[in-house]
C-alpha cells in the first residue's frame, strides 16, 4: 500500500511534563521532514489554549501530568471542538492500560507505550522514529487534493471514523456517563440528551450494563433499528434506508436480521469476491484488527447475542497488560463471556477469545488455544496471519474471517489463505474505519465476499452463523 505524500508538513503539537521526552521526541520526529513539531507543553492547563490557535494535525499527549492530566486535557480539547489526530502516551502497567483505553473511548485515536527507562538514548529515539512516526502519517489528515494509489485521495479520519473527519466518542471503561459530540461537527451539543450519553462499563466486576450505543453508528441500548453512517459520507442520511439500518439481537437471540448490502451497490459481489454466495457452515469466526481495534470491539462485541453456536477468536495490535483489561472491560458489556486466551484451553462455542499481548495465537489440532513467542509477523506478535493460517487448517472452509480497521497489511495473506481453503471474509469499509489500512489491503486484493459499516457486521456474522446451520447443527458444505 502506498503511501499518502503529503505536500506540507504534518504539524505536531507535543504534551508532556517530561523536558527528556519532550526534547527526546521533537529529535526524533525531526528525522522525517514530512513532519514538524509546532508547538511543547508540560501540562494540559498550558497545552489547551495553544493547540486552540496553532490547530495542528496531530497532538501526542501524555497519559500522567500535573495540573491537568492527559485524560482532562483530551476531553477539554474534545468539548471545544478540536479534531486533531490524539496519540496518547502510556505506561504498561494495569493503571496505564485502563487509563489508555478509557482515553481511546474518549475520542484518542491511538497510543504509544513510553519506552523504559533504562533504554539508552540511541535506543529510545529509534523507538520513537520506528513506532511513533508511521502512526502520526496513518492517523493525520491528507489533503483532499493528494491520490493515493493513483486516485482521489480523501482525507483520514482526524479521530474516529466518519468519512468526513468528525470526532466521535465510544463508550469508555471508568464506568461514567460521556456527552458524545454530534456527528456533523465534532462538537458537543448545547445541552444533555439522551442519544448522546453512553453508559461506561466499569472494571470492577460488578453489574454488566447494557450495550452502549456506538459513535459508529452501532446498535442502540433499547433494541431498536438505528441508523448507522453512510459508506459515503459518513454521516446519517436525512430518512431511513436498508443498507445503514442495524438491528440489534435480543437475549435470545431471536429478532430478524436484514441482510446487508454491499458499499459498492445494490449487490454483495466485490471485484474479485464472491459475492455473498450460497449459505456455507460457519464453525469458527475469526477477527483481526489493530489501530481503532478497542473502540470497535467495544461497539462490534455486545451486538453479538448470547448463545452464538460458534467460538469467536480475535487478534488486536496490542501489549501485554492492556489485552488484559481490555478483555475484562469487555467481559462486562458483552453478552458472550469474554476472555484473554490461555494455553492449550478447549475452543468452546458461545466464547470470545482475545490473543494475549505479546504471544502469538493459533488453534492447535483438537481445536485448542496455542500461544507462542515465535517471531513477529508483520512486526506484530500477536499477528492476524498466525491465527488465520491457523484456523483455515484446522476448520477448513468452515472459517467466517473478519478484518477490521488498522494500519498496514497483517492479516491480508491470512485472509488469502482461508479462502483457498473456502472460508469466507468480511472487511470494514473505509468510511468507519479509523486507518482503513488492514481493511483496505484485503479488498484491494480482491479477498472480501463483503465489505461493510462496522454497525452491520454483528448482525452479518449472526445471519452467516445460522444460514448455515439445521436446527442439530451446522449442514456440510456444498461439493
Amino acid at each position: 500500500m502506498k503511501q499518502v505524500q503529503f505536500n506540507h508538513p504534518i504539524r505536531v503539537f507535543l504534551v508532556d511534563d517530561s523536558a527528556v521526552i519532550l526534547r527526546l521526541v521533537t529529535k526524533a520526529l525531526e528525522w522525517d521532514p514530512t513532519i514538524k513539531v509546532v508547538g511543547t507543553a508540560s501540562n494540559g492547563r498550558v497545552a489547551v489554549p495553544q493547540i486552540d490557535a496553532l490547530r495542528p494535525d496531530v497532538v501526542i499527549l501524555d497519559v500522567d501530568m500535573p495540573v491537568m492530566d492527559g485524560i482532562q486535557t483530551l476531553v477539554a480539547l474534545r468539548a471545544a471542538g478540536q479534531r486533531a489526530a490524539v496519540i496518547m502516551f502510556s505506561v504498561n502497567t494495569q493503571r496505564g492500560a485502563i487509563v489508555t483505553l478509557d482515553a481511546l473511548c474518549q475520542g484518542a485515536s491511538d497510543y504509544l507505550p513510553k519506552p523504559v527507562t533504562s533504554d539508552g538514548v540511541g535506543q529510545t529515539l529509534d523507538y520513537f522514529r520506528t513506532e511513533l512516526i508511521p502512526k502520526i502519517k496513518a492517523l493525520a489528515p491528507a489533503p483532499p487534493a493528494e491520490k493515493v494509489d493513483g486516485q482521489p485521495g480523501v482525507p483520514l479520519r482526524s479521530v474516529t471514523p466518519g468519512r468526513s473527519g468528525e470526532h466521535r466518542l465510544g463508550p469508555s471503561i471508568s464506568g461514567e456517563f460521556v456527552r458524545s459530540p454530534t456527528s456533523r461537527s465534532g462538537e458537543h451539543g448545547p445541552g444533555p440528551r439522551a442519544s448522546g450519553e453512553v453508559a461506561r462499563p466499569t472494571l470492577s466486576g460488578g453489574v454488566p450494563l447494557p450495550p452502549p450505543r456506538s459513535g459508529y453508528g452501532g446498535g442502540s441500548d433499547t433494541g431498536e433499528v438505528v441508523r448507522s453512517p453512510t459508506s459515503r459520507s459518513g454521516e446519517h442520511g436525512p430518512g431511513p434506508r436498508a443498507s445503514g439500518e442495524v438491528a440489534r439481537p435480543t437475549p435470545s437471540g431471536e429478532v430478524p436480521l436484514p441482510p446487508p448490502r454491499s458499499v459498492y451497490g445494490g449487490g454483495s459481489t466485490l471485484p474479485g469476491g464472491r459475492g455473498a454466495g450460497p449459505p456455507l457452515p460457519v464453525e469458527v469466526v475469526v477477527i483481526g484488527v489493530s489501530t481503532g481495534g478497542p473502540v470497535a470491539l467495544t461497539a462490534l462485541l455486545p451486538l453479538l447475542p448470547r448463545g452464538l453456536p460458534v467460538p469467536v477468536l480475535i487478534v488486536l495490535h496490542m501489549p501485554p497488560i492492556f489485552t488484559q483489561v481490555l478483555a475484562k472491560s469487555l467481559a462486562t458489556s458483552c453478552s458472550m463471556p469474554v476472555v484473554e486466551a490461555t494455553a492449550d484451553e478447549p475452543i468452546r462455542p458461545g466464547q470470545v477469545y482475545l490473543a494475549p499481548g505479546g504471544s502469538h495465537m493459533t488453534v492447535t489440532p483438537g481445536r485448542r488455544i496455542g500461544l507462542n513467542q515465535d517471531p513477529p509477523e508483520n512486526f506484530c506478535r500477536p499477528a492476524v496471519d498466525v491465527l488465520f493460517r491457523s484456523v483455515a487448517r484446522e476448520y477448513g472452509s468452515a472459517v467466517l474471517a473478519i478484518i477490521l480497521t488498522g494500519m498496514g497489511s497483517d492479516g491480508t495473506k491470512g485472509c488469502e489463505v482461508i479462502r483457498k481453503a473456502g472460508g469466507r471474509v468480511l472487511a470494514q469499509d473505509e468510511g468507519t474505519s479509523l486507518v482503513w489500512g488492514m481493511p483496505g489491503m484485503v479488498v484491494k486484493a480482491g479477498l472480501a465476499d463483503e465489505v461493510l459499516p462496522l454497525g452491520q457486521i454483528a448482525a452479518t456474522i449472526v445471519r452467516r452463523v445460522r444460514a448455515g446451520r439445521s436446527p442439530d447443527g451446522p449442514r456440510p458444505a456444498t461439493p
